[in-house]
């Protein structure tokens, strides 16, 4: 899918996102050598990734329902595209000591069998939906050049409900998940360091 839109600011993409998570690490090494490992993490890569997932993924599976693989050799962010995630922005060097990957998702998260995100043919479209009962997210993945020699990786969540009903649907469900996936974001942090030569 095309990236066809000019991204505002990362906090302007859902503001006052009632959910939030940020995680970041220190990398001692230029960000010239950081983010090539920034894009090209796999899932397997991320040691938690792949136990957690599955156990989230065991309601559907219990229904006869195929869940998703999470697992494998390929780019961890080539996955989520391939999950339903939308890439929103993907830089491919660092431009005045900063880059970013963006993407986000909508769906009805807090379901048991039906939480597969929806999906779009267009980053703008993405951006545009508002049709209630469901929870949109964003997320980014950024290095920034600390002017030291050293890296500064970062993984920013944010989360909303398409109206109050839906964000009310959503707070049981991100206070079950919200350890689980700080740990994933941590474990991918930790990830994309061991890749740095």
């Amino acid at each position: 899918m095309k990236i066809d839109v000019d991204l505002p600011p990362f906090d302007q993409l859902l503001p006052n996102a009632p959910f939030t998570e940020l995680h970041t690490r220190i990398v001692d090494a230029p960000i010239e050598s950081v983010w090539p490992e920034c894009l090209a993490v796999t899932a397997d890569d991320v040691r938690l990734l792949g136990p957690l997932m599955n156990l989230r993924a065991l309601p559907a599976k219990f229904s006869g329902k195929k869940a998703p693989s999470t697992t494998g050799p390929k780019p961890l962010l080539e996955v989520f595209v391939r999950e339903g995630f939308v890439l929103l922005r993907r830089d491919e060097a660092p431009t005045n000591g900063r880059a970013s990957v963006v993407f986000g998702a909508v769906g009805k998260f807090w379901s048991i069998t039906g939480n597969a995100p929806l999906a779009f043919d267009s980053a703008s479209r993405f951006l545009d939906f508002d049709e209630p009962d469901y929870a949109k997210t964003v997320a980014r993945v950024d290095a920034v050049d600390l002017c030291d020699g050293t890296t500064r990786i970062e993984t920013e969540t944010l989360v909303n409900g398409t109206d109050a009903k839906s964000t009310r649907k959503f707070a049981p469900y991100w206070a079950v998940i919200r350890l689980p996936s700080g740990a994933i974001r941590r474990s991918w942090l930790s990830a994309i360091h061991r890749r740095v030569p």
